[in-house]
């Protein structure tokens, strides 16, 4: 069953037409109709060989092939132009030089096209004459409400329909539906992605490669295929992302479909966002901020095509888990010991086999112990009935909640002798079941029945098995808990009355009063520009006080020998003024001679940076970690997009060694995480309250005292974006 794409709407959908544009994607992946334009008689060209695929394929809509040269092709009548053409238009295949398409285009409109597939390349990813022929282009599809598939890709496919209008040199022979889409905005991987998921007896039903998303986006197609009740999850390949709020509005609706969505994003290095840049024209983002995305919204991170196809399968083919306790079934200890260790690495829970199951497992052991992972040993072979009681007693405990069965090289005349068990079991039961299928060529004929039956997800090695279980299981786990709202919070006016008459870069003193005027508390200090007034603040305060001095240009005042701790007296007060002055003697502060800062010598405490940076892609993101002169050395950070909820605070102080250091690490007072919480929260709701005026806000450190004590800023830093008055 096809998805309605009428019932789908997007207030996240932006420009001219866009809304239109959306509700025409049925047009591309679920058309009645296909004018194949530029068609040939040469089967090794692409013209030529999309009519013969899609008869192959099943395709039961109409065909009609375009081209002046032909009067006929492959028995179907050939028309000079897709406006010739008798019938109604869904989509139309391109099979044309770029230069001719605007006028081509101008035609379907002119006939009713829905959507359009652009093959060819020399688009915004070559420069500024291929972008002012993409904008061309962009502006006749969206004056004809025409949704384009392209340019710069190959094309797209659904399977379930046998509409193939998808451009590649081999496809596996099998190209049966299954319950998977793969969207990708690059060709080739999406090729590489299809070949491998189907070795692994993965079957897509959905097929995008998406291009220069000329109007029509990798979100929106993934949101279209989300209709489908057939569909799994939905797989991305993601360079980039031209329009952010449309991604994030699928990964709400991913969540309300309780479908996952398993990107894996591209432009990780330097290099590679390079690369991204010229592949297809977007500006890749730091991936940093990406992964801190994908886990709020329960997006499946992947790292490379084969774990994408790894963890598609186990959605496909497995129910999701009451828990996350794993059984293992193997007849080898060695592998029951690299199992556990690779198991503990990635944070995987082995269960603790139940009383009766013990019980139960004894007399079908020799003289391995009933312990999880269970070595069944070698003498399974000989006592085959031994292999699928004891499947069935592990999976029977009220323990497991998933079950991985291991067969090992083993005799071809014995190969039944276990998978026969093992696919008996996975159809009665709703846990999880995965195969390991391990040994290579020698036991390959093994492996490939097992894809082949499909019921069970299978794997060639136990490594990229447990990585994708990790995933699999986080996500339900995030599912289960759902999506806290963000905490709101009183944040008051904006920081703009605190901005003006400072540069850029609003140091340290002016920074900390601007954030504290909106409930983050600062150390108590006094701002000085003489000895006399340095002498009287240090009173006021009271010793041991802190002096530092304050010039443009120096943000980092550590690095630049401008702070003196510990000033106990008077005449230390003095010494320190002193020096600093000499250090600052030709520098200015917001045109005036640089300032002094008198400061409250704050003991003991944990040292934390709490900042945000407002990202080109994402917006407000912010940063909580291990503070200090070590941060940068240490990089112990957590990042949020904002607004955060409360659980995303919690999950920030835990993923660093934040959490560890606030419960008392080695005798320490505990520290007042509470306080901590509340400054988080409240910088989150300052940073969406301000980000037309904000670039980067950096406390470093905000100290969190002793339990009940609270906790203060003792350094910020604040950047204005350009344009801030």
């Amino acid at each position: 069953m096809a998805p309605d794409a009428s019932i789908v709407t997007s207030a996240a959908l932006e420009g001219v037409g866009m809304a239109e544009i959306f509700e025409q994607i049925s047009g591309l992946l679920n058309p009645r109709s296909v004018a194949v334009i530029g068609a040939s008689a040469n089967t090794e060209g692409w013209g030529g060989a999309a009519l013969p695929v899609l008869r192959q394929l099943g395709f039961s809509g109409d065909v009609y092939p375009v081209n002046p040269k032909y009067d006929e092709l492959y028995g179907i009548p050939c028309y000079p132009s897709v406006e010739a053409i008798p019938g109604e238009v869904d989509v139309a295949l391109m099979f044309v030089p770029q230069r001719a398409l605007p006028q081509i285009l101008e035609e379907c409109g002119r006939k009713g096209v829905q959507g359009a597939v652009i093959l060819a390349s020399g688009f915004s990813e070559t420069g500024e004459e291929g972008k002012a022929l993409e904008e061309q282009l962009r502006e006749v599809a969206n004056q004809n409400r025409i949704a384009i598939c392209g340019p710069n890709c190959l094309g797209l496919a659904n399977l379930e329909s046998g509409f193939m209008g998808l451009t590649s040199a081999t496809f596996p022979a099998d190209l049966s539906p299954g319950r998977t889409a793969l969207i990708s905005q690059s060709g080739q991987l999406l090729m590489i992605l299809l070949a491998r998921a189907h070795d692994q007896g993965v079957h897509m039903r959905y097929l995008v490669s998406t291009g220069n998303e000329l109007n029509v986006e990798a979100a929106d197609y993934a949101l279209w295929v989300l209709q489908d009740p057939q569909i799994a999850s939905v797989c991305l390949v993601l360079e980039g992302l031209r329009s952010p709020s449309r991604f994030l509005d699928l990964a709400a609706r991913a969540q309300e479909a309780e479908k996952p969505l398993i990107v894996m994003k591209l432009g990780r290095s330097q290099r590679a966002a390079r690369t991204a840049l010229a592949h297809t024209g977007k500006l890749a983002g730091a991936f940093r901020t990406y992964e801190a995305v994908f886990r709020q919204e329960n997006i499946v991170s992947v790292d490379d095509p084969l774990e994408m196809a790894d963890v598609a399968g186990l959605f496909e083919k497995c129910n999701a888990p009451s828990g996350k306790q794993i059984s293992v079934v193997t007849f080898s200890g060695g592998w029951c010991g690299v199992t556990a260790d690779q198991a503990d690495v990635l944070g995987l829970v082995l269960a603790d086999f139940s009383e009766k199951t013990v019980a139960r497992l004894n007399p079908l052991l020799d003289f391995t112990p009933p312990a999880n992972p269970l070595d069944l040993s070698g003498n399974v072979m000989t006592h085959p009935e031994r292999w699928g009681a004891a499947l069935e007693v592990v999976l029977e405990d009220e323990n497991t909640d998933i079950i991985v069965v291991f067969i090992h090289q083993v005799r071809e005349a014995w190969r039944d002798r276990l998978t026969g068990p093992l696919l008996e079991l996975a159809k009665t039961t709703s846990k999880p079941v995965i195969a390991v299928y391990d040994g290579g060529k020698v036991v390959e004929s093994g492996y490939t029945k097992l894809v082949e039956d499909g019921s069970v997800p299978v794997f060639r090695s136990s490594q990229p098995m447990l990585r994708a279980l990790k995933r699999f299981i986080d996500y339900h786990e995030r599912r289960e808990r759902g999506r806290e709202a963000p905490v709101e919070a009183d944040v008051g006016t904006t920081l703009r009355r605190y901005l003006t008459g400072h540069g850029k870069n609003i140091l340290e003193h002016a920074a900390k009063v601007a954030l504290a005027a909106f409930g983050i508390p600062m150390v108590e200090e006094a701002l000085v520009t003489s000895e006399a007034s340095a002498l009287k603040a240090a009173e006021r305060i009271g010793y041991p006080v802190v002096m530092k001095g304050l010039a443009d240009d120096f943000e980092h005042k550590t690095e630049a020998g401008l702070v003196r701790l510990g000033l106990s007296a008077p005449e230390e007060v003095c010494e320190a003024f002193a020096f600093l002055s000499a250090q600052l003697s030709s520098q200015t502060l917001n045109g005036a001679p640089a300032h002094f800062l008198v400061q409250k010598m704050v003991k003991g405490g944990v040292e934390v940076i709490l900042g945000i940076q407002n990202d080109h892609v994402f917006g407000p993101m912010v940063v909580l970690g291990v503070g200090g002169i070590m941060t940068e050395l240490m990089n112990d950070v957590a990042l949020r997009r904002a607004p955060l909820s409360r659980r995303d605070v919690v999950e920030m102080i835990n993923e660093t060694r934040l959490g560890d250091l606030l419960a008392g690490f080695r005798g320490s007072p505990v520290a007042d995480r509470g306080a901590l919480e509340e400054a988080v929260l409240r910088l989150s709701q300052l940073a969406v309250a301000n980000v037309d005026e904000i670039d980067s806000i950096d406390i470093n450190p905000l100290l969190v005292l002793p339990e009940g004590e609270g906790c203060v800023m003792v350094d910020a830093l604040i950047v204005k974006k350009e344009d801030t008055e």
